[in-house]
């Protein structure tokens, strides 16, 4: 039996080894590189369509029978490495495994207080607001809401407070 899977390998084809080398490079990329599943699927269908090949050409159950446990062996290791790997190794340090999202912890932050420089500032209701509404500032439109009042459309408006992404503004008398 061990004569007959060594002289498998030995006589296997170019056309075989390609596919198999393919197939475990593009599972190694999967592991690393989380997407998908293009890399996974298509590695896994490489190494298959190697294996039946292998096993219609050579006529050979037992080589094709070592072939799938070779690398259902391989496909576990790296799937040990990946889970390894994505708790103490290079992909652990990444952002997204770090923080459990791909959006950076300082996001809301940064963009929190990008309205705070309208707060003062008079614009004209572009929509009727009821409570809610858009404003235009500066050639800016922007969407904001009242204290409850409503609002008809081209009142001028000032932009009284700012809490978060809601930008609170209130009718001015002219």
């Amino acid at each position: 039996m061990w004569q007959e899977i060594v002289n498998a390998f030995v006589t296997m084809q170019w056309y075989i080894y390609v596919p198999l080398i393919v197939g475990v490079v593009f599972l190694f990329i999967e592991c690393l590189v989380p997407g998908f599943g293009f890399f996974g699927i298509t590695g896994l269908i490489a190494i298959a369509g190697a294996i039946i090949a292998n096993g219609i050409l050579t006529k050979s159950v037992a080589s094709s029978l070592f072939l799938v446990v070779l690398f259902f062996i391989v496909i576990l290791i790296l799937f040990l490495v990946f889970i390894r790997s994505a708790r103490f190794g290079l992909i652990s340090k990444t952002p997204f495994i770090e923080k459990r999202t791909a959006v950076p912890k300082d996001f809301a932050d940064k963009n929190k207080n990008s309205y705070k420089v309208l707060i003062g500032q008079r614009g004209v209701a572009m929509t009727d607001f009821t409570p809610s509404g858009r404003f235009m500032i500066d050639d800016k439109i922007y969407d904001g809401i009242t204290k409850g009042e409503s609002l008809d459309k081209n009142n001028v408006i000032k932009v009284i407070d700012v809490e978060g992404n809601k930008i609170i503004v209130e009718k001015v008398e002219v």
